[in-house]
């Protein structure tokens, strides 16, 4: 599983974790054609069983992408994984592409849920949010390293090699920096900062480290990678504390040249 987790994993295979894969009971030729049906069988109507089928799919996709990666898993692999056919898999998903962000944006939801703040929560101060979003993040990845391979590794390479499609896990994780930046650092404009570049900044470096963690193996305990993300707020935080400070030093001497006539120091 690890070896899958850096990517070094082929086609699906007892080196990567073997699936159980259903046996085919049919003997006709998949088709590809959505599979409609209305009426109700076993006393189970046709709708749930079809929200059924998509959940068997999700968990199949979680399951394949997780061990083997995007690239390395075929519409027949996931079908095998879920006990369907590839007339049920078009059904729910028009392709396998289609499967991998349903199950990228069904993890995200299910990471979103876990860092929401509850009533019970006392107020923390912006950077302890922060770091106890960090925490729940990592804890998240490092559970269960199928979140890893597919929000880290197989989501990143897929966005780059696909410039048509926006990508909506970068641009609300991009939004999200932009808003605690606002929050910690309301200032940092002014002392010639761009706040979009400076979120870049920082989700590039979360991302990086979480990768590099990730494919390595987890060697690194939560507590150490928690420590080190938290790195690059301190650093910020540093050198907004230090502009600031310069700032306000100079503000004496400047209000004292202005009312001389002269401009201000630079």
């Amino acid at each position: 599983d690890r070896a899958c987790l850096r990517g070094e994993g082929h086609a699906p295979g007892p080196q990567c974790g073997t699936l159980l894969m259903p046996a085919m009971t049919s003997a006709l030729a998949p088709s590809k054609r959505p599979a409609i049906v209305t009426r109700p069988y076993g006393g189970v109507k046709a709708e749930a069983r079809r929200q059924e089928r998509r959940q068997r799919l999700l968990a199949a996709g979680l399951e394949v992408f997780g061990h083997h990666g995007y690239h390395h898993t075929t519409v027949r692999n996931i079908c095998d994984a879920a006990g369907l056919t590839e007339r049920y898999f078009y059904e729910s998903f028009k392709s396998l592409r289609l499967l991998f962000d349903a199950v990228h944006e069904q993890l995200r939801d299910e990471l979103a849920r876990l860092t929401l703040p509850t009533s019970e929560q006392p107020h923390p101060s912006p950077l302890q949010q922060v770091e106890a979003s960090l925490r729940a993040w990592l804890s998240f990845l490092q559970t269960d390293p199928r979140r890893a391979r597919i929000m880290l590794i197989d989501a990143s390479v897929i966005e780059d090699l696909d410039a048509v499609r926006p990508n909506h896990a970068a641009q609300a994780f991009q939004a999200h920096m932009l808003i605690l930046l606002k929050l910690l650092h309301p200032n940092l404009s002014r002392h010639g900062i761009e706040l979009e570049l400076t979120a870049a900044s920082l989700n590039g470096a979360l991302l990086s480290l979480a990768r590099t963690w990730a494919q390595g193996g987890f060697v690194y305990g939560l507590d150490v990678m928690v420590h080190h993300c938290m790195l690059v707020f301190h650093g910020l935080a540093a050198l907004h504390n230090e502009l600031d400070a310069a700032a306000d030093a100079r503000a004496p001497a400047d209000d004292a040249q202005a009312l001389h006539g002269g401009a201000p120091a630079a």
